[in-house]
């Protein structure tokens, strides 16, 4: 009977030690991008892409409403800031407990209706320009809670011709 109690009370304590790796607070780790080079007229289309958690779940797009952001920073001069809608599929695919990979198009339209590439080379600067970029990244849910900010591991080149 003693070790039975005993036993009890080490799996009460295993279990109540675990630790939930999701929080309402999003987590974001960066993954990859998916070319080492891009420019804004030839290359394909550059991805960003990060792994997402977060314990609610609470992204996407929802028409009308409020919605949650990936905001995405190049590091260059002018630190230019854009935000970039989640895509409307992912609020009917996002769970409690999600974990996923999001896809951010660099090109593509963001809120402000530009994208997060590089400008034209500065003044004065003779093509075909090559510059080192690197993106700061964070998210915000439909709760406004902010993500952790994670910087791109490796340059890439953007190519002006």
């Amino acid at each position: 009977m003693r070790y039975l109690f005993f036993a009890f009370v080490f799996c009460a304590l295993f279990t109540a030690c675990n630790k939930n790796k999701y929080t309402s607070a999003p987590q974001i780790k960066f993954k990859s991008i998916t070319s080492p080079f891009f420019s804004n007229d030839i290359y394909g289309k550059p991805l960003l892409i990060i792994e997402l958690t977060d314990a609610e779940g609470d992204f996407g797009f929802k028409e009308g409403k409020d919605t949650s952001y990936v905001f995405v920073k190049n590091t260059r001069a002018p630190f230019k800031l854009d935000s970039f809608k989640f895509p409307s599929t992912l609020s009917r695919a996002v769970k409690k407990n999600f974990k996923g990979d999001v896809e951010i198009d660099l090109r593509g339209d963001g809120t402000s209706g530009s994208n997060a590439l590089p400008g034209p080379p500065p003044a004065g600067v003779r093509r075909p320009y090559t510059d080192t970029v690197f993106y700061e990244v964070y998210v915000k849910d439909f709760a406004k809670h902010k993500s952790n900010v994670i910087r791109t591991a490796d340059p890439f080149l953007y190519v002006t011709p």
